[in-house]
């Protein structure tokens, strides 16, 4: 008694669809890990050896004075400021922005995941609070001094976010 060959299951691609299908998940992969490199906080981007760094943030308001605007510091991250109607209010850095390292101010901290992704999460973290501020009157950005070291290279920076 000759069994009968067994049926092509639905999953069965045959040579050419397996190959069809390799190249077309061979190809995603890869271009994940390129757009993971060229990202700017290296999501899907795969290193062998992480970027040794440590930042420190120091948050400052830019308010206008006599004319001309200035950079008052903002101790702690929080502060107080009028609204139009001369009421004061306060505002907390921590309250709205609770991602460390970047909730962290004035200390040095390390930069988990790479200096470059943290200053992109640093100004997309200023973006937003300066988006929540809309009573406060007299500040009208948000700056924020990163004292950094990347892999041991004191570098710094200055990211801004103008007040909408």
């Amino acid at each position: 008694m000759n069994a009968a060959p067994p049926k092509p299951g639905l999953l069965d691609l045959g040579l050419r669809g397996r190959l069809a299908f390799v190249a077309c998940f061979s190809g995603l992969v890869l271009s994940g890990v390129v757009w993971g490199q060229l990202a700017p906080d290296h999501v899907l981007g795969f290193q062998m050896f992480n970027e040794s760094s440590r930042m420190q943030v120091e948050l400052f308001r830019e308010v206008e004075r006599k004319g001309r605007r200035v950079l008052v510091p903002v101790p702690d991250g929080v502060w107080r400021a009028p609204d139009r109607r001369g009421k004061p209010h306060a505002y907390a850095w921590q309250e709205r922005i609770r991602y460390y390292p970047l909730r962290e101010l004035g200390r040095e901290v390390p930069a988990k995941y790479g200096l470059s992704a943290q200053l992109f999460r640093l100004q997309a973290a200023l973006d937003d609070m300066a988006a929540h501020i809309p009573e406060d009157v007299r500040t009208k950005a948000l700056v924020a001094v990163v004292d950094a070291q990347r892999n041991g290279r004191p570098e710094q920076h200055r990211l801004r976010a103008e007040k909408r």
